[in-house]
């Protein structure tokens, strides 16, 4: 005669815990998915100073923004889920708000040692990884043309009130390194009206902006350019440390698809804003 065997408590057990392992593997799994789904936000900040690496002046991105900002722009198509959003502040400022993570990213900075405790640079042996690099840049040395300040390429002579230099920048340092008196400028509109005015001997400033300055600007006709470049320097995304902490594998992965970028739009982007600006 046949009858209903009922499961053990033992049995019931090992099939309730099944069950809710079973379950904790499938929460886990969709929890990971809504996970990978977020967006993560990348909060960028650049200079808010008119060039064609980032156009227009003050807080407003325009429909042009500029050939670096475009290079940004394009880093989520190679990095899938990281939300780009962009802000433009003083250069000051932008380095400032690195250091504290009140941003994730800045461009374009020049490696300095002293600001690795502001942000990341791509790095390799110690040194910055110029293969990841953003641009590459020089800085010149502008003058009156009847001021007798002379820069050989190593020294300069003829110093009498100083230079001028805008405030934040690298090349601050190098000046006064080499004993040249600095002024700090807020804008190179301010800083040719200092040197119009006879208020210091140069400006020493990036050379793709001072020459287009020059050339948009005839009132600018007693300015001239030294022949040798004050200095060349690589430029870079920034990466806030506050931002490596919370996601450590995407810096490396911003920074290559940088570079990507870089090489396959950066000349064509560079002619883009050449003839714009020419126009």
């Amino acid at each position: 005669m046949g009858y209903n065997r009922y499961p053990s408590p033992l049995e019931c057990g090992i099939t309730m815990l099944t069950i809710i392992r079973a379950f904790v593997v499938l929460l886990l799994a969709l929890l990971a998915l809504h996970c990978q789904a977020q967006p993560v936000e990348f909060r960028v900040a650049f200079e808010d100073k008119d060039s064609y690496d980032h156009t227009g002046n003050g807080s407003v991105v325009p429909e042009h923004p500029g050939v670096l900002v475009e290079l940004v722009a394009m880093i989520p198509a190679r990095v899938p889920n990281l939300r780009i959003t962009f802000s433009r502040k003083p250069w000051a400022r932008c380095l400032a708000e690195l250091e504290v993570g009140a941003v994730d990213a800045i461009f374009s900075s020049s490696f300095k040692p002293e600001r690795q405790k502001t942000g990341m640079y791509p790095m390799a042996d110690g040194k910055p990884d110029r293969r990841y690099r953003m641009d590459t840049k020089s800085y010149s040395l502008y003058k009156l043309r009847e001021t007798p300040l002379e820069w050989d390429g190593t020294a300069f002579s003829h110093v009498q009130q100083g230079v001028i230099a805008m405030r934040g920048y690298a090349i601050i340092d190098d000046l006064k390194k080499s004993g040249v008196p600095v002024m700090e400028a807020n804008s190179p509109d301010d800083a040719f009206r200092m040197l119009l005015a006879g208020r210091a001997d140069g400006f020493a400033h990036l050379t793709d902006f001072g020459d287009l300055t020059l050339r948009r600007k005839p009132e600018l006709d007693r300015v001239v350019k030294l022949p040798m470049p004050l200095a060349t320097r690589d430029y870079y995304l920034q990466i806030s440390h506050q931002f490596n902490a919370r996601h450590p594998e995407l810096a490396p992965k911003i920074w290559k698809a940088l570079a990507e970028a870089r090489q396959a739009e950066g000349e064509r982007l560079a002619a883009k804003y050449l003839k714009l600006y020419a126009e």
